[in-house]
């Protein structure tokens, strides 16, 4: 999986991604993106008093077409690394950057 980083994405939120997946031997990619996220990441980053935001995408090729193609590792990683940050929040999780 790939894990973001950008105007969408909270550093805190980021830097958890990344410790997680470090501590949990889960392989991830980082890369950037330069503009708004084409997701809900805005939307739910500025609406009423804003929340923490972090973007894991999928790589795959052939997008929006019958024969779109993407790992299975990536799928499984990306969803241990989801199920590992909703474990790790507490009540008292701070994501101000």
């Amino acid at each position: 999986p790939v894990v973001f980083r950008g105007p969408n994405v909270n550093p805190a939120v980021h830097d958890q991604l990344r410790s997680l997946s470090d501590e949990h031997n889960i392989p991830i990619q980082i890369n950037s993106i330069s503009k708004p996220a084409s997701n809900d990441g805005n939307a739910l980053q500025v609406s009423r008093g804003g929340l923490a935001t972090g973007i894991i995408g999928i790589p795959n090729r052939y997008m929006h077409s019958p024969v779109e193609v993407v790992s299975l590792s990536d799928l499984e990683n990306a969803a241990e690394l989801i199920g590992r940050f909703c474990l790790a929040l507490k009540q008292n999780s701070d994501f101000t950057p």
